[in-house]
């Protein structure tokens, strides 16, 4: 499959950002904190993509994190240094080499993981980062929060439940490597954690589903759109479907 420029913006790999300039860190310089970040090592999150693997590796240093992303779809390289990290938010930002700013929050962090929600900020740089607040435990945006591995074992996110459940007549089995809706199989392209999306093929047709949350184990909020296009799909957001609330059939 051909991998568009587009195809680059709407996942949010190649975008216009705003570039912090020295002036303007020096202007918002009281604003930033300069608590003792002691995370080190490379850490590793492989999903999914059209298909391939992409490896997305943050690696940890005092006053810097080193980030490369390698895969069929995109691959990239670069280095943020540090311009502030406040400790009792688990709160970094730095800035690349270009001058892009970026936002990173952490949880539970320790030697054989993280839980990272990393934000380019792309609207307003240093100014956004500074105003953004610990995002919720099941926010979406950003692709969400992330687990990251300290050994590179290519565990992908998989889909945390499965069994079969019914909305009206429509019945939907899930796993995490196939989905049957209406006796049509679609086998798994990806699933992201994160952002609470599964998409999946049947021959020419795709399918994708979103989670509104795992907290029930006999009825879920799930929303399931089919597309000839799998741009399209993989550029539906979160907060742009509706739910419907698909019960747990007995075993």
């Amino acid at each position: 499959m051909k991998i568009t420029h587009y195809m680059l913006l709407l996942l949010g790999f190649a975008a216009c950002a705003h570039k912090n300039t020295p002036e303007q860190t020096k202007k918002l310089s009281k604003s930033l904190v300069n608590d003792e970040f002691s995370l080190s090592g490379s850490y590793h999150w492989n999903f999914r993509l059209l298909g391939g693997t992409q490896n997305s590796i943050h690696s940890f240093y005092p006053d810097s994190i080193t980030y490369t992303m390698k895969g069929r779809v995109y691959s990239t390289a670069y280095t943020m240094k540090k311009l502030s990290y406040e400790k009792d938010k688990n709160k970094w930002i730095g800035q690349d080499e270009d001058g892009i700013v970026y936002a990173l929050f952490f949880k539970n962090m320790n030697k054989k993981g993280i839980t990272m929600y990393k934000r380019k900020c792309k609207s307003n740089g240093l100014a956004e980062a500074i105003q953004l607040e610990v995002p919720a435990p099941d926010a979406t945006e950003d692709h969400g929060w992330n687990v990251y591995t300290s050994a590179n074992n290519d565990q992908e996110d998989e889909l945390p439940i499965k069994g079969v459940f019914t909305y009206n007549s429509q019945k939907l089995v899930l796993s995490d490597n196939l989905v049957k809706l209406h006796d049509k199989a679609y086998k798994k392209l990806s699933y992201h954690a994160g952002e609470r999306r599964w998409v999946g093929k049947s021959g020419s047709t795709y399918i994708q589903l979103f989670f509104k949350n795992f907290s029930s184990k006999e009825a879920i909020g799930i929303s399931v759109t089919s597309f000839q296009d799998l741009e399209k799909a993989y550029r539906t957001k979160f907060k742009t479907v509706s739910f419907k609330k698909y019960q747990r059939m007995p075993h």
